[in-house]
């Protein structure tokens, strides 16, 4: 979304923040799987999207640790999609770079 402040927009994008990873997980897993705890509504947070390095997914799942119930956790996968994208071929047509596109007074794209 667009951020309106003064005569500037600037894109931002709304993100989870989830708390540490399960440190017995980490450890079993050899730092490969990434098990957090949502934080809900106080840990939503907007960034510049200029600032994204990656995209990852939160999965749910409950994992049992040790003799406590399961809860529910999330696991941090990156990149979803992207492996299934590339063997698929399927490419993203970037905005300016078709004749076509423009990109209108509001910063809205029209194809």
């Amino acid at each position: 979304m667009l951020l309106a402040r003064a005569d500037v927009k600037i894109p931002v994008a709304l993100v989870s923040l989830y708390s540490s990873p399960h440190a017995d997980l980490l450890h079993i897993s050899s730092n490969t799987l990434c098990s957090c705890e949502y934080q809900g509504d106080k840990d939503l947070r907007f960034i510049d999207v200029k600032t994204i390095q990656a995209v990852v997914a939160m999965v749910p799942h409950k994992p049992v640790i040790g003799p406590q119930e399961p809860t529910e956790h999330y696991f941090l996968v990156e990149k979803p999609g992207f492996d299934n994208s590339q063997m698929a071929g399927v490419e993203e047509e970037l905005l300016g770079d078709s004749e076509e596109s423009t990109v209108g007074p509001d910063n809205t794209a029209a194809l």
